[in-house]
């Protein structure tokens, strides 16, 4: 019998499947690291005010996915080796910052300040790219004075007719900006105060930077082969790029640059080392009385799940591609998880299907 056979048994039946060998061995285990080396894509636009062009604005999106999936790369179907082109996550961000440097650079005349475009690697496996850019900065971190991020921008839901906008409560100007920016709209704009979050504009929230991060939202495609490109919707992204551009100048020509305010926790970890517990923050049905996963009885206001956007009557199927369907295995999959760490939850909410994104 296969170890992979015997693993399906002991799943299945929630039991020891134990036997004797009749064999002693001795063995040693080591972890070798593979390394690989990547780089961000930087650009550079200079402002024209003669007093503010020594100051600068970042517009970034990560450009860097799953590959072929797999155990231990982030996919939601980590048994499923195949291509995830991720045209949501995150070819509609990168192609949004590549449409605004050229549309920017057009428009170069109106600038005061100078814009630096990044393309950031590795945010998939913890920020890598974008915390190395502030850690190396092109030109001093002190005149970097806002930075624009574009994560997941291509999916728009049609029914909700919303995008969201986080980082709102990072700048003592942000909100008055936006809502001279937000009539005659096509969709409305939901404010988010926090400026950290799971995407490269928390590297910069962290170094004091006001932070603007523009997301569509997720959707049960995120993480798998099938978001593809056929799913985007170009006209809605056209839309919010030309308002994004509306709102990058708009801070751009500023007299005063933004006024950095602390919004929300700047770590990711705690500074101990030591292990913590890890809890959503929701009141779960113990009595098992839903068959197809774990209801949410209740939600903790402010805990991870309600700001997440986790509901009471959720019913829990799958935290990281992992398979939710009692109590048992939901806190089997809680024993995995660690403080700071960002997890997409699978959710039935009325009949459907959703994906929400819970920082830890």
């Amino acid at each position: 019998m296969s170890i992979g056979s015997l693993d399906g048994i002991i799943i299945s039946s929630k039991a020891p499947k134990s036997f004797l060998t009749e064999v002693i061995m001795n063995g040693t285990a080591d972890v070798v690291q593979k390394r690989e080396k990547t780089a961000n894509v930087v650009a550079m636009l200079e402002g024209s005010d003669p007093l503010l062009k020594g100051e600068y604005l970042v517009v970034g999106g990560h450009y860097d996915h799953l590959g072929f999936g797999g155990s231990g790369s982030g996919s939601r179907m980590p048994d499923t080796n195949a291509v995830h082109n991720g045209a949501d996550d995150n070819a509609s961000g990168t192609a949004m910052v590549m449409s605004l440097a050229n549309r920017l650079a057009m428009e170069k005349s109106k600038m005061s300040r100078g814009i630096i475009f990044v393309a950031f690697s590795s945010e998939e496996i913890g920020l890598i790219g974008s915390k190395y850019f502030v850690d190396h900065p092109p030109v001093e971190m002190k005149k970097i004075k806002a930075m624009f991020n574009f994560d997941m921008v291509g999916r728009f839901d049609k029914e909700k007719n919303s995008i969201s906008l986080s980082g709102t409560g990072t700048s003592s100007e942000a909100d008055s900006i936006l809502l001279t920016m937000e009539h005659d709209l096509p969709f409305s704009v939901v404010h988010a105060p926090d400026g950290f979050g799971p995407s490269d504009h928390a590297s910069f929230y962290s170094a004091n930077i006001p932070v603007f991060y523009f997301n569509t939202g997720v959707h049960t495609d995120y993480h798998t082969p099938f978001d593809d490109t056929e799913k985007l919707d170009f006209d809605a992204g056209k839309q919010i790029g030309d308002f994004a551009a509306n709102i990058i100048l708009a801070v751009d020509n500023l007299p005063k640059a933004l006024t950095f305010k602390e919004s929300g926790k700047k770590e990711q970890t705690g500074r101990s080392g030591r292990r913590l517990k890890v809890t959503l923050g929701i009141m779960p049905d113990f009595a098992g009385t839903e068959k197809k996963g774990l209801r949410i009885d209740g939600v903790t206001k402010d805990g991870p799940a309600d700001k997440g956007g986790m509901k009471k009557g959720d019913i829990i199927t799958g935290i990281n591609g992992m398979s939710v369907g009692n109590i048992y295995e939901y806190m089997s999959r809680l024993q995995k998880l660690k403080h700071g760490m960002t997890v997409n939850v699978e959710v039935i909410r009325e009949g459907k299907n959703e994906v929400l994104i819970i920082q830890l």
